[in-house]
């Protein structure tokens, strides 16, 4: 017969991990579930993550220090443009085929101006995106033309919690009593360590009685957490 559980192992499963000092960051929660960003690149070899400790953004004001931040680096930039105008030279090509005009419309400059502008707009090879977090905040900064723009949002007092699939990828949507934030779990989940930290924060604020849509409980699995229930069990009891 296998072991009977200890009260020690019920008394883990009947909590989520700890939330991390602000300024130490410790201790560093455990993985967090639904990451699909595979094996990690060591960020040291890494060829499309700029380390420059000149584009490590500054926390929020009056926020603990950045425990974990992910910036692209040029040549990430300049790959991402290049698999989009292939992407999109080589749809224009397979429509011309289909409708039997073989590549006659690749010979057309009118339509590649169309591609560049197209490439151009949907990668955006002058904007940089940053992606940081501490203890209990996640960061989004845009860097254009020498403009930055941040927002941001408090892991630990979310207010609503949303997740969609679009394209090739889910969408996570954060939002707490300041305002919100969307991004891919591709962006989020390109450094493991800032992922682990928003799930931790993510399932504090549900515990806590934040608005979870069904899709984000699928999608974050957040049946295989103690969360949902430790959040009905504070509602049974007035908390």
């Amino acid at each position: 017969m296998p072991d009977e559980q200890s009260p020690k192992d019920d008394e883990a499963v009947d909590r989520v991990p700890p939330r991390p000092d602000r300024e130490t960051g410790e201790p560093f929660p455990p993985n967090g579930l639904s990451y699909f960003g595979g094996k990690q690149v060591d960020p040291l070899t890494d060829p499309y993550r700029d380390l420059r400790l000149s584009q490590k953004p500054e926390p929020p004001p009056g926020l603990g220090p950045v425990l974990a931040w992910h910036r692209e680096s040029r040549k990430g930039k300049v790959a991402v443009a290049v698999a989009g105008l292939v992407i999109l030279s080589g749809g224009t090509a397979a429509i011309s085929l289909l409708r039997g005009f073989g590549l006659d419309a690749l010979g057309y400059w009118q339509i590649w101006v169309i591609i560049l502008v197209a490439t151009f707009l949907a990668t955006g090879p002058f904007s940089y995106l940053t992606y940081a977090v501490g203890a209990d905040w996640l960061l989004v900064e845009r860097a254009s033309w020498g403009v930055k723009k941040r927002i941001w949002v408090d892991l630990y007092d979310l207010t609503k919690i949303d997740a969609s699939y679009g394209g090739t990828t889910f969408h996570l949507f954060l939002y707490d009593n300041g305002g919100g934030l969307s991004r891919s779990f591709e962006e989020l989940q390109r450094d493991r360590r800032i992922w682990d930290l928003v799930y931790n924060g993510i399932l504090h604020s549900v515990v806590s009685g934040a608005q979870v849509s069904k899709q984000a409980v699928g999608i974050l699995k957040l049946h295989e957490t103690p969360a949902l229930r430790l959040r009905e069990a504070a509602r049974s009891d007035g908390v």
